[in-house]
């Protein structure tokens, strides 16, 4: 993806498929040159948001296409927002801005009326009054974008967090885990050896995973049921997947030094050095000391009724401090060291465990929404030798592989189904000769919609909004529904790859031919 450019020598369309095609993430701003500029923001490849000129979503991408002339500029690490306005993919944008007619460029004609102005200045007020009365209503459109971030950000709660983190590199703030493809993400983080957290927070509940380059060091989940809820491993884990299955909280990225992420393991699965600890009479610049001394690699948490402090230390060295009320990472101790000041304070110090604990197996847990296709498609294989198979049609869901080649459906299945092709053969053969006009009027056509519909649920989960749509718009007729699912591997998705998009086209097509 180019970071910057002309629209003259790369228009927007090639922008937006380039994004696509390269999984880009990051924003995307489109300026025409009269003063009008557009934002683009994309996740994966994704274009969920758009933001420009007093318009949002389709209508300010379709408005931007319009732009021959100007310059654009991609900032791969900037913050991205939590809303999700475009609901159409970038070929139906790129189809609706060739068949609207372009407005745009007419409105940029300030310049003539620039001129009189300079001339004369006399009649200056009279104009500035007018500009006064319109940037009136213009404010008014822009009103509604608070929507910018979240309606509702949950907040960690005092003393309740798993663990407080401090603040770092933001790589996504505030996503709403009702539009995140949650195994799609940490495949993504491991693939890109990511070192920091994923933290979750729902009104009733936080967690938090730890990355080392890569790899899931270990997740935390506090349900807020009680003081003494906070689980770990791979049942925080279990927790932490259906949070975001079911669409509660947002979900922050935050990137850290290896040194900090090692501070915060160590916080959490060490066994305290030093406990219960009063700040009343420890004079905690000497124990500071004592702990550098002595090459200490962990970490000192203070607990006051104000807040929480962590101090990490690397080999006896301050890797980094900080607050749960100020999450920056200081290089100095103090902020942290003023919780003391609370004679009741507790300081506990970890020491860290030389003992080298296993990753968690994050697809044990969070890859179980992706087995259950796999699974069924292994189990439809193994099935086609027992006799039970004779009725084929009815009982191969998962053919749907297999019928990859739809020109020489005999031969593709004669390694798997020797014993039963000749049954199999004039079934199939049959179907796209004779039945199109005489059985096709009389089958159930809304049953096998609704029936193709619950296939992309199971595939896609809450991801199959766009898949459903296009189905259930299909004309009621066997040529109607093929061209609505030859659609699907054109959608674009959040953290969907086509491969998948395709595999469930081969599906449906191989279902509702065991429907003829």
């Amino acid at each position: 993806m180019q970071s910057h450019g002309t629209l003259a020598e790369t228009p927007l369309r090639s922008l937006l498929e380039s994004a696509q095609g390269e999984r880009s993430t990051g924003t995307l701003t489109v300026r025409n040159g009269n003063g009008q500029s557009t934002s683009l923001y994309f996740l994966f490849g994704h274009l969920f948001h758009a933001q420009g000129d007093g318009k949002s979503g389709d209508d300010a991408v379709v408005n931007a296409l319009h732009w021959t002339k100007g310059d654009f500029e991609f900032d791969a690490k900037a913050k991205l927002p939590a809303d999700e306005t475009v609901k159409a993919g970038i070929p139906e944008l790129v189809h609706t801005a060739d068949a609207s007619p372009r407005t745009a460029p007419v409105e940029p004609k300030p310049e003539p009326h620039a001129e009189p102005q300079a001339e004369q200045h006399v009649d200056q007020p009279e104009p500035r009054a007018e500009r006064k009365d319109h940037a009136e209503p213009e404010r008014k459109v822009e009103a509604p974008q608070p929507r910018r971030g979240v309606k509702h950000r949950p907040q960690p709660k005092h003393g309740r967090e798993p663990i407080p983190v401090p603040a770092g590199q933001i790589l996504y703030d505030s996503l709403k885990t009702s539009f995140v493809d949650f195994p799609r993400l940490l495949t993504t983080l491991e693939r890109e050896g990511y070192t920091g957290y994923v933290r979750l927070l729902t009104d009733e509940a936080s967690g938090l995973i730890l990355f080392r380059e890569g790899s899931a060091l270990e997740c935390l989940y506090d349900g807020a049921a009680d003081a003494g809820s906070l689980v770990l491993g791979k049942q925080a884990l279990q927790h932490f997947n259906d949070d975001v299955t079911a669409g509660h909280g947002v979900l922050d990225v935050v990137g850290l030094s290896g040194d900090l992420i090692d501070g915060l393991y160590e916080l959490t699965v060490s066994r305290p050095m030093y406990t219960e600890l009063y700040a009343a009479w420890v004079d905690m610049k000497a124990l500071l000391n004592f702990l550098s001394d002595r090459k200490l690699s962990g970490s000192v948490m203070i607990r006051s009724g104000t807040g929480t402090g962590v101090i990490i230390l690397a080999h006896g060295d301050l890797a980094g401090a900080y607050t749960s009320e100020s999450r920056e990472i200081s290089d100095k101790p103090d902020q942290a060291l003023a919780l003391c000041d609370d004679p009741n304070a507790m300081i506990e110090v970890k020491s860290a465990d030389a003992t080298k604990h296993p990753p968690l197996d994050v697809d044990e847990i969070v890859g179980q929404r992706n087995r259950p296709a796999q699974g069924a498609a292994a189990s439809v294989a193994a099935a086609p030798p027992p006799p039970a198979p004779e009725s084929a049609p009815p009982t191969n869901p998962t053919i749907p592989v297999m019928p990859a080649m739809p020109p020489e459906p005999p031969t593709a299945q004669i390694p798997t189904l020797s014993t039963y092709q000749p049954q199999a053969q004039p079934a199939q053969q049959v179907a796209p000769t004779t039945p199109p006009r005489n059985v096709g009027p009389q089958l159930d056509w809304s049953s096998i919609v609704t029936e193709l519909q619950a296939m992309a649920e199971d595939a896609l989960g809450n991801r199959a909004r766009k898949v459903k749509d296009i189905l259930g718009a299909a004309d009621p007729s066997l040529a109607g529904i093929e061209a609505a699912i030859d659609q699907i591997p054109s959608i674009s998705l959040l953290f969907v790859d086509s491969s998948r998009l395709e595999q469930l086209a081969q599906e449906m097509k191989a279902r509702l031919k065991s429907h003829l």
